[in-house]
C-alpha cells in the first residue's frame, strides 16, 4: 500500500448528475449507479490500475476491476457517487471489506493517510510500526486481508524473489566484468539495462511496488550493483531518478524503537 493522490472528479459528474444519481440509488440499491465508464476510467488513472489496497493490477487484462466505497454505500447513501468515496479495488480487497463501517471502525484509506507512517514489512507482509497506530493497522490487515497467505502474500513473494534472483544476476555480471565494462558495450548496456528494469520494478507504476522498493533498497547486492556503476561513471541520470522514485515509497523493516 503506497500513499496515492485524488485527481479531479470526471467532468461528466456533476453536482445535477450526482444527485440523480444518488437518488436512482436510493430508490432501488442494486443499481451500480456508480459503474460508469468515466468514474472507472479515472479511477484507474489515479491509482496506476492498481488496486488502491494491496497495489495488484487491475483492469482489463488483469483482475477485475471493483468500485469501492470506502464508506459503505448501503449505510451512507449519500455518498454513494461522492468522489472522495469512490476507490479502486481488487475483487480480493472489496469482497474483504464488504460492509465495514469505516466511520466506527476506521482502516486507512492511502488517498488520506500515508501508509509509510503506520505499517514495516517483514516476510511479505505488513505489521504495525508501534503501539500508537496498532489498532487501526491490526483492523485494515484483518478487514481487507492483506496478509492472506495464498489471495495476497504467495504473489508478493513470487515477485520479491524473481528481483532479489535478477539483482543478484546483474551485480555479479557488472563484478565480473567490472575492469572491461566501460569498453565492452554490450555488457555494459546490459548491465545499466538490467539496473533499470529492477528499478522500474519498485516505481509507484508497478505492482505491490511497496513490498518491491523496500526490497530493492535494502538488497545489499543492489548497494554493491549501484556502488560499481557509480565508480565506473556509468551510473547515469535515468537511473538516478529511477533510484529516487523507489526511495520515495520504500516502508520500514522493523518497528519503531
Amino acid at each position: 500500500m503506497i500513499k496515492v493522490e485524488r485527481i479531479e472528479k470526471p467532468e461528466e459528474l456533476t453536482v445535477d448528475v450526482q444527485k440523480h444519481l444518488t437518488e436512482e440509488f436510493k430508490k432501488d440499491k442494486k443499481k451500480s449507479v456508480w459503474n460508469k465508464k468515466y468514474i472507472r476510467d479515472k479511477l484507474l488513472k489515479e491509482c496506476n490500475n492498481k488496486c488502491v489496497y494491496c497495489e495488484c493490477f487491475i483492469g482489463e487484462g488483469y483482475k477485475e476491476m471493483h468500485v469501492d466505497h470506502f464508506h459503505y454505500k448501503d449505510k451512507y447513501e449519500d455518498e454513494v457517487v461522492e468522489w472522495n468515496n469512490l476507490n479502486p479495488s481488487c475483487p480480493h480487497c472489496n469482497k474483504n471489506k464488504s460492509s465495514h463501517d469505516t466511520y466506527e471502525e476506521p482502516i486507512i484509506n492511502p488517498f488520506e493517510q500515508n501508509p509509510q507512517e503506520y505499517f514495516y514489512l517483514k516476510n511479505y507482509r505488513y505489521y504495525s510500526r508501534n503501539d500508537k497506530v496498532e489498532k487501526i493497522v491490526r483492523d485494515t490487515i484483518d478487514v481487507l486481508g492483506l496478509n492472506d497467505t495464498e489471495d495476497v502474500v504467495k504473489f508478493r513473494f513470487e515477485q520479491g524473489e524473481a528481483i532479489i534472483e535478477k539483482i543478484q544476476e546483474i551485480y555479479e555480471l557488472a563484478n565480473e566484468n567490472k575492469y572491461i565494462l566501460c569498453s565492452d558495450t554490450k555488457k555494459k548496456n546490459r548491465v545499466l539495462r538490467g539496473c533499470k528494469n529492477i528499478l522500474s520494478k519498485g516505481t509507484r507504476e508497478a505492482e505491490y511496488s511497496a513490498f518491491m522498493a523496500t526490497i530493492i533498497k535494502d538488497d545489499i547486492y543492489y548497494g554493491k550493483l549501484k556502488s560499481i556503476l557509480i565508480e565506473l561513471g556509468i551510473w547515469n541520470e535515468i537511473l538516478q531518478e529511477l533510484d529516487a522514485k523507489v526511495d520515495e515509497i520504500k516502508m520500514q523493516t522493523i518497528p519503531d524503537m
